[in-house]
């Protein structure tokens, strides 16, 4: 830890260095590096969070830079995360930075929040609020909570030592509902700035286990007139249940059919694999990496994040099934096996 950087809050009683040094240990994840996730990933980066994790599958428009405060003109048409990891890395380059280029869904989401400690939805869409909220309760995580509607700002933190959640505090709307994101309505940045450092402050107080955390605390700001309110809402059972019972009912299936396998695989962040013999891949192959099944277990792991996609493909299915299974056990659960291999694949593919 670097002394001077962080001397400020050294002096700071509630900090201090026991403090910083648990802000220097801990892991927090900010989904969407938007008009919120930018200012809370500046604050929470020169607070000293040692591992600040991103996920965000997203490009940089012009339109976003007037209040997404980590992106100029020229990052225009990059990668959020990837442009925003740089920023960050300028002001403070003592913390770690894990990208995530890419949208959570029910496949990746629970994988990707195992890691951290605090996870903060900073997401612009109600689908990506439920589902983040959702995964929290599963998983046990803190979530920091920070909405947006033009000049109006709201925060709360969910699921902290088992308080009320997303769905204690606002029922699922109707699906077929229309809900405008802030893209729709507009956004004031004055607003999204400060609730998105207010959010930072919240994932301090919780990692600092300070008090007055803003747990069954709707928090609501008016950027104009600088009114607050604070609303209590309380835990519901009915509603952790619905969050648990979302997951219950994944089955992510290991084998792939031919057709389902091509569409997954031609993707281009993904790793096709071969673990077939030299001579095999000879006669025949469908593209990707060739890795024999024995060689498998030498390939250095650690340079693939925990949500890479792995489809591995061999003659019958029954080696690609192997590795398939010797990667989830890895903990990479986005491993896939071409069910029946090439053979019946091309098979498939000729007669169709």
């Amino acid at each position: 830890m670097n002394k001077q950087y962080y001397k400020s809050h050294l002096k700071l009683d509630f900090i201090a260095i026991t403090g910083q040094h648990m802000l220097n240990r801990s892991k927090v994840l900010v989904i969407g590096a938007g008009g919120l996730g930018c200012p809370c990933l500046m604050a929470l980066t020169a607070s000293g969070i040692g591992n600040i994790g991103i996920a965000d599958g997203d490009i940089i428009s012009t339109t976003n830079i007037s209040r997404q405060t980590l992106f100029n003109y020229t990052d225009t048409g990059k990668s959020k995360t990837t442009a925003a990891i740089h920023a960050l890395s300028t002001r403070n380059p003592y913390l770690l930075y894990h990208e995530h280029r890419f949208f959570v869904d029910e496949e990746n989401i629970l994988q990707l929040i195992e890691a951290y400690d605090v996870i903060v939805d900073a997401t612009d869409n109600f689908e990506a609020r439920y589902l983040i909220n959702d995964a929290c309760v599963v998983k046990d995580k803190p979530l920091v909570y920070g909405a947006i509607f033009q000049t109006e700002g709201h925060l709360t933190v969910f699921n902290y030592k088992n308080s009320a959640t997303l769905r204690c505090l606002f029922p699922e709307p109707d699906q077929g509902a229309y809900i405008p994101s802030c893209s729709d309505t507009g956004a004031y940045m004055i607003a999204t700035n400060i609730i998105g450092t207010m959010m930072a402050n919240e994932v301090i107080k919780t990692i600092l286990g300070q008090e007055d955390i803003l747990s069954g605390k709707l928090l609501s700001y008016e950027a104009l007139s600088n009114h607050t309110i604070r609303t209590t809402y309380y835990p519901d059972k009915l509603s952790k249940n619905i969050s648990h019972s979302r997951f219950k009912a994944l089955q992510k299936p290991i084998e792939l059919t031919a057709e389902a396998f091509m569409e997954k695989a031609q993707a281009t962040d993904v790793e096709l694999i071969d673990v077939r013999t030299t001579a095999e891949r000879i006669i025949q192959h469908i593209g990707g990496k060739h890795i024999p099944l024995p060689e498998l277990s030498l390939v250095n792991l650690t340079r693939f994040p925990s949500t890479q996609h792995f489809y591995l493909y061999c003659q019958t299915g029954a080696r690609s099934l192997q590795a398939a299974k010797w990667l989830r056990a890895k903990g990479y659960k986005n491993a896939f096996s071409l069910k029946n291999g090439i053979t019946n694949f091309n098979y498939q593919f000729q007669n169709s």
